[in-house]
């Protein structure tokens, strides 16, 4: 296996939630730190990439993570911006990338995930239970230059970077796994449907 570190994305507004996501709790958790803990048995480190705003809160609660703030001229151009920055702080061969708002995932899906990174791949992505989730997967560093092309003429789509990779992609045919891990957190109504549990 190449080298492969974390990258939880935490950058967002978070305007349907009225707060930053990344400080939700579940079962006295914070969002963020349950992708973390899902990443950290199978990556040599964790970058948090997050909003200015929140980069100093991140790093009043978090020790061994390094928080990054998207480069400043590619900022607000969502994920693909994100994952741009964070291959730009490195030098591994592979980003597994965690949005900070699935409060379900867990490390063994992630191993699960990472079991079908292959350097024949540029991407590994999942689409369990007939959802692409972007976020939910391994981008080799191969990537980069379609990603900084694409923030340079304002494309910010996931999926088109699909248009120029190689991609893999797993579903639960590949294997199992409940579909509520792979479950956003959107609003407060689904916080509060998840505080109910």
């Amino acid at each position: 296996m190449e080298r492969m570190i974390g990258a939880v994305l935490a950058g967002g507004q978070s305007r349907r939630f009225g707060s930053p996501k990344a400080f939700a709790k579940r079962k006295d958790q914070y969002f963020f730190q349950i992708a973390v803990d899902a990443l950290h048995p199978f990556v040599k480190e964790v970058y948090i990439v997050s909003h200015p705003d929140l980069v100093a809160r991140f790093e009043r609660m978090v020790t061994n993570e390094k928080v990054v703030m998207d480069e400043e001229r590619y900022r607000g151009q969502g994920p693909l911006a994100g994952l741009y920055t964070v291959m730009k702080q490195t030098e591994a061969d592979w980003i597994f990338v965690l949005p900070c708002d699935m409060p379900y995932m867990q490390s063994d899906t992630v191993g699960r995930m990472v079991s079908y990174v292959d350097h024949a791949f540029d991407i590994v992505v999942s689409t369990h239970f007939g959802r692409l989730q972007p976020l939910v997967g391994a981008y080799h560093r191969r990537t980069m230059k379609w990603i900084e092309h694409m923030l340079q003429h304002g494309d910010n789509r996931m999926r088109s970077l699909f248009e120029h990779c190689s991609v893999r992609y797993v579903n639960e045919q590949d294997f199992g796994a409940e579909e509520i891990v792979f479950r956003n957190v959107n609003d407060l109504d689904e916080y509060a449907d998840m505080a109910a549990e």
